[in-house]
């Protein structure tokens, strides 16, 4: 039987899917049977040659969206219709935001952005441009917990546009409020707080106090004096290092212990997006929507519904 090089399983694959020829053509092109032709094209699949991928339409709940961007007086809101798995939905989330994101950074400068897992994920699915007049802003310190990387999110983030990056080599929390201080005289933060108050775009996930409390050393040489005259039951979420409870209300009481963006320079950026995959994130939600510290939200019909029946339990 006849042997093809994955050269000509290429060029087959080639004159195929893109070049609309028919199997009959192809035959006759390469002096092949239809049934090698037909052989071809399966051979092209299983050595990678060729990989197909199913675009399906995100779905979204427009009418879910309105009630939303009603209650929260929330500029856009993308709430997109549950799929057949999880994974499917958090994969959707992220990719439809990297999308709304890249749209919006069209007509920005300054970016700023959080840490994280959801960060990395959607930075992975922005598309490559040249924009070597955008800036990516990292707007809190290092959490204890944060893994070491080769590069800094806002680094790899800014690769993707072949833009700028200016990170913030801190930690987010610490005990001595003279720390803050003596960091915020120093010509990095000097220049990162330029850029703080001439923020285009903001985008974040949401943190919780129970994905704190896992590391115990932050609990045990942090925690006691940072939350002694906080109830840490209440706190629903952290955005950017900063607590807040269900009802919106951020815990101010951490304010000289945070190395990060203001919340007042927070308010003053034009369009700042939240991105929750997690179920689990409810309350923490629900509070961030309550303080209007976002004005987009890129949530899944499952997370929003939770949402919404607590807003309006009695």
């Amino acid at each position: 039987m006849t042997q093809l090089t994955d050269d000509i399983l290429a060029g087959i694959a080639h004159d195929y899917y893109l070049s609309k020829l028919n199997i009959a053509d192809i035959s006759q092109k390469y002096n092949l049977s239809r049934y090698l032709v037909s052989k071809a094209l399966d051979d092209a699949q299983k050595h990678g040659i060729v990989q197909i991928s199913i675009q399906q339409q995100t779905k979204r709940d427009s009418e879910l969206e309105r009630k939303f961007q009603n209650k929260f007086h929330l500029k856009e809101v993308f709430i997109l219709k549950d799929q057949d798995t999880t994974n499917q939905d958090n994969e959707a989330i992220v990719k439809f935001a990297a999308q709304q994101i890249q749209n919006y950074a069209k007509s920005a400068h300054n970016i700023g952005m959080s840490w994280g897992t959801l960060m990395m994920d959607i930075i992975r699915f922005f598309k490559e441009e040249e924009r070597k007049d955008l800036n990516f802003i990292q707007l809190s310190g290092q959490t204890f917990n944060s893994s070491p990387r080769k590069k800094q999110l806002t680094q790899e983030a800014a690769t993707k546009f072949n833009a700028k990056a200016y990170t913030l080599p801190a930690p987010l929390y610490v005990k001595n409020p003279q720390l803050i201080k003596d960091i915020q005289q120093e010509p990095f933060y000097q220049n990162l707080i330029n850029y703080y108050q001439n923020l285009d775009l903001t985008f974040a996930g949401l943190g919780t106090f129970q994905s704190i409390q896992v590391n115990q050393f932050f609990m045990k040489n942090y925690a006691p004096i940072l939350f002694k005259d906080i109830d840490v039951d209440k706190i629903a979420g952290l955005v950017f290092g900063h607590a807040y409870d269900i009802e919106g209300n951020f815990f101010t009481q951490l304010d000289n212990n945070i190395c990060s963006i203001s919340i007042k320079d927070l308010q003053n950026t034009p369009n700042r997006f939240v991105i929750v995959k997690n179920r689990f994130k409810t309350n923490a939600l629900l509070g961030a929507l309550r303080s209007e510290i976002f004005t987009h939200l890129v949530t899944s019909e499952g997370i929003a519904e939770r949402v919404w029946q607590k807003a309006n339990e009695n």
